[in-house]
């Protein structure tokens, strides 16, 4: 069944405008608790004078180091289950299965534990898609080069990479835009439905992505384009083509004084993004089950 396009864009920003109060509800202390953790694990690991903006006695090399890998991969295992929290929450939402207002949301229940199951398996599943694509094409390259002239062997490489590229957009947009919806409707990780659900709706999905992330992001660039990026860009020029951790050091202060301003902005673009595609994906997922209810009523 298509998936109805106007619809479906339209659903996400009213879902956005109209449950803006559970929305932030929903995301506020899940992501809380992750800062807090991250603080938390770089107050362990890294010299406590950085968190006052002096980088002055942090060894760059520390960042490479046992105790420093170790945080950061249990911020990662964290922020997966945080993700898949706030997921679960937002989709109960967009799918009209919470009607009440949402103040604070926290669970590791089973639907999150099945979220962080899914985004896990489609993680794997699209890296090795890519694998075999890269693996692809390297051999069309050995294969077709060597017999063609340089120019036609070029552009026979391009035109593979673009369709091996395609290929795999195909399968990550198809595989994943249903996916948070099946979990939470459906009781299940559902890769399977995701992707019968995605049948026929490529575009109509990447044009609803597009539309949802082209303003939020365009407005995140203007903010730091304005802000962050010509100090960013003054200090990388400075930098020599190789430069020592003392060299690198200028560039980290400069980014920590303007955390103020980006941080706020990027958690900004980031609920409004995840918000309207929930919302998109919500609405999407109802008109499509509803419609196939309706034909095979029929």
């Amino acid at each position: 069944m298509k998936l109805p396009l106007e619809a479906t864009i339209a659903g996400g920003y009213r879902f956005f405008f109209t449950r803006i109060v559970s929305i932030v509800g929903t995301l506020w202390f899940p992501y809380l608790l992750l800062l807090a953790l991250a603080v938390g694990g770089a107050w362990l690991v890294l010299p406590h004078a950085v968190f006052r903006g002096d980088f002055t006695d942090l060894d760059v090399s520390l960042m490479k180091s046992a105790p420093v890998l170790t945080v950061r991969l249990a911020l990662m295992l964290c922020g997966l289950v945080a993700a898949a929290m706030v997921a679960v929450g937002l989709m109960r939402l967009a799918l009209g299965l919470k009607q009440t207002p949402t103040f604070v949301w926290f669970s590791l229940g089973l639907p999150v534990w099945r979220m962080v199951g899914a985004k896990l398996l489609a993680t794997v599943i699209l890296v090795l898609l890519f694998i075999l694509l890269v693996l692809i094409g390297v051999g069309i390259g050995f294969a077709a080069y060597p017999h063609m002239q340089p120019s036609a062997g070029v552009t026979v490489i391009a035109l593979a990479s673009l369709l091996l590229f395609f290929v795999f957009v195909y399968s990550a947009v198809r595989l994943c835009f249903f996916l948070p919806a099946v979990v939470v409707a459906e009781n299940r990780i559902g890769m399977g439905r995701s992707w019968q659900l995605g049948g026929g709706n490529f575009w109509r999905i990447f044009i609803v992505w597009l539309l949802v992330a082209v303003p939020v992001w365009f407005v995140v660039g203007i903010v730091l384009q304005s802000t962050i990026l010509p100090v960013l860009m003054a200090e990388l020029l400075r930098l020599p083509h190789h430069p020592t951790p003392e060299e690198i050091k200028p560039l980290l202060q400069s980014v920590w004084h303007m955390l103020p301003v980006v941080f706020p902005v990027m958690l900004l673009a980031g609920i409004v993004f995840r918000a309207v595609m929930a919302g998109a994906a919500g609405t999407a997922y109802n008109a499509v089950t509803a419609a196939k209810e309706d034909s095979a009523s029929t």
